[in-house]
C-alpha cells in the first residue's frame, strides 16, 4: 500500500514536468493579449474586495447601486499646438510693460501733443538762423568799420 502511495506520488509529482516539454499551441489571429489591454490583477481583487465589504455592510432593502467603468484611450493632447517657446510672448500669459500702459492709459494721452521729433528741428533750424543772422550782423559791422577807417576791402557776401 505504501509502494502505491509513493508511485503515485512521483507520477503526480513528473506530470507537471512533462507538461512543460509540451510544444506551445498554435497562436490564435483572433485571440486578445490580455497584457496589452492594461488588466490589472491586482486592481480587480481590490475591487472584489470593496464590494464584498459594501454588502456585507449594506443587508436592508432595495438599495440599487450602479457602477460603470470605461477604459479606453484617452485622446492626444495638444497644449503646445501653434505656440513659438523660444521667441516673442507666451500666449494667455501676463502683459508686458507697455501692454499694461496701452491698456491703462486713455487714448488722448497716449501720444504727446506735439511731435518732439518736429519741436527739436523747428528748433534746431531757429537756432542756426539766429546764429546765421548774428554772422551776417557781425560781418557788416566790421565791413562798416573797415570802410570807415578807409581800408579798402570788398562788400560781405551775406544779406538780410
Amino acid at each position: 500500500m505504501r509502494a502505491i502511495a509513493v508511485l503515485a506520488l512521483l507520477l503526480g509529482l513528473s506530470g507537471p514536468v512533462m507538461a512543460q516539454d509540451a510544444p506551445p499551441p498554435a497562436a490564435d489571429p483572433t485571440a486578445i493579449d490580455a497584457t496589452k489591454l492594461g488588466v490589472s490583477l491586482e486592481r480587480i481583487q481590490k475591487g472584489l474586495r470593496t464590494a464584498e465589504t459594501k454588502e456585507k455592510a449594506i443587508n436592508e432593502g432595495l438599495r440599487v447601486e450602479f457602477n460603470i467603468q470605461v477604459f479606453g484611450t484617452s485622446p492626444r493632447l495638444e497644449i503646445f499646438k501653434d505656440v513659438n517657446l523660444f521667441s516673442g510672448p507666451v500666449p494667455d500669459s501676463a502683459p508686458t510693460h507697455q501692454e499694461f500702459l496701452q491698456f491703462v492709459t486713455p487714448q488722448i494721452y497716449r501720444t504727446p501733443g506735439v511731435p518732439i521729433s518736429a519741436l527739436a528741428a523747428w528748433v534746431g533750424q531757429w537756432m542756426w538762423q539766429q546764429s546765421k543772422k548774428s554772422r551776417c550782423e557781425e560781418e557788416i559791422a566790421n565791413y562798416r568799420a573797415l570802410i570807415m577807417q578807409g581800408v579798402s576791402v570788398s562788400a560781405p557776401r551775406c544779406t538780410q
